[in-house]
């Protein structure tokens, strides 16, 4: 049963639509920033930074990043690059922390990190001020997660800001996913997945995915170096000690995550597919987005003309079983918005739909 952790990831996979949307309600004006919701002002266009291409050199990741550690690191784990702030034998620093997090909707809980193997990367402080020039900059986006026409819990995908690896601008995403209150009593589910893209290229630095779902655990993170032809990292489900990953890489990668977000950047026309590398289950391979038709879609958020994607899997994906299909509608306009989500499971859907959405 695990459909509703697993379409945050779906959430995480690709994007559309020119928007007429309904007014959304109001954050709290002390502690939340300025709703961003189509029936407000214009929205100021974001310009369309370019994607590099599949040969851009990648940042190498396994210089700067630390080997991680659950909850706390150790003191040297991830040292500011400022001399001031390196160890001394006669004053050494504090641990390093996460850093904080606060809700972005009134209604959002946050996910306690305590005992998960998180990517070392998620232990950089984000500039949530930060613009690069996406069409998602500042965003933050709300949806329903949908087994047929039962509400089955809330998924958040969040712009979390910027930050700098090994001298590299990247993107911090994250999508969390919670069961509702009436299925928390017998399959509970707190599942966190993050992704570092590059500013320039949208290409992965790497991803970060810990999942709870009922009694099923899994921790799984990886880093991707391109220039010396590898990727890295580490997955632990029932074992006391998390397992090495590793293996080649021909070309700058997406992840499941990233690759939503690869394709809001790219001018979509119906008819011709989008086609760029990914890495999934530990293997690399060309990922083929069919871009179907046009068409008009009403969710909570308002109504918005889209454009429909579906990403070809291979084999079977982190959501899709094998055999089954990803549907995604992205808004037909400079944001590429995905404000929904469906793909086919044993018996009826699992859907993912837009509540709410801000532009910070």
């Amino acid at each position: 049963m695990r459909k509703l952790g697993l379409l945050t990831v779906l959430v995480a996979l690709l994007a559309g639509c020119k928007t007429t949307p309904q007014t959304t309600a109001p954050a709290s004006q002390a502690a939340l920033p300025q709703t961003q919701t189509a029936a407000g002002a214009e929205q100021e266009k974001a310009p369309l930074a370019q994607p590099e291409a599949a040969s851009s050199p990648q940042p190498n990741a396994e210089k700067t990043a630390p080997q991680p550690k659950q909850e706390t690191l150790p003191e040297d784990a991830n040292i500011q690059k400022n001399p001031a702030a390196a160890p001394t034998q006669e004053n050494p620093p504090a641990p390093k922390a996460l850093p904080q997090d606060t809700p972005v909707f009134e209604d959002e809980d946050l996910i306690d990190t305590k005992g998960r193997l998180l990517n070392p990367y998620a232990y950089l402080t984000p500039d949530a001020s930060a613009r690069a020039g996406a069409p998602w900059d500042g965003e933050q986006l709300k949806y329903g997660i949908y087994y047929t026409f039962i509400k089955a819990g809330t998924a958040y995908i969040r712009n979390r800001g910027v930050v700098d690896i090994d001298g590299r601008l990247a993107y911090l995403i994250q999508t969390t996913a919670f069961s509702a209150t009436v299925i928390d009593a017998f399959f509970k589910v707190r599942d966190i997945n993050q992704s570092w893209i590059d500013t320039q290229t949208f290409y992965s630095l790497g991803y970060g995915q810990s999942v709870r779902e009922g009694s099923y655990k899994r921790d799984e993170w990886v880093n991707f170096a391109p220039q010396e032809n590898r990727y890295y990292g580490q997955i632990q489900k029932k074992d006391p000690a998390p397992r090495e990953i590793n293996g080649e890489l021909t070309s700058p990668v997406a992840d499941f995550l990233s690759a939503l977000y690869f394709v809001r950047a790219q001018k979509l026309e119906v008819g011709k597919d989008i086609v760029f590398d990914i890495v999934n289950r530990e293997k690399q391979y060309p990922l083929i987005v069919k871009v179907l038709r046009k068409e008009k879609i009403k969710t909570p958020a308002g109504k918005f003309n889209c454009i429909v994607v579906e990403p070809q899997l291979r084999g079977e994906g982190i959501f899709v079983s094998k055999g089954k299909s990803l549907t995604v509608w992205l808004t037909d306009d400079e944001y590429r918005m995905p404000v929904k989500m469906k793909t086919e499971v044993f018996i009826g859907s699992v859907s993912a739909t837009l509540l709410e959405y801000k532009r910070l």
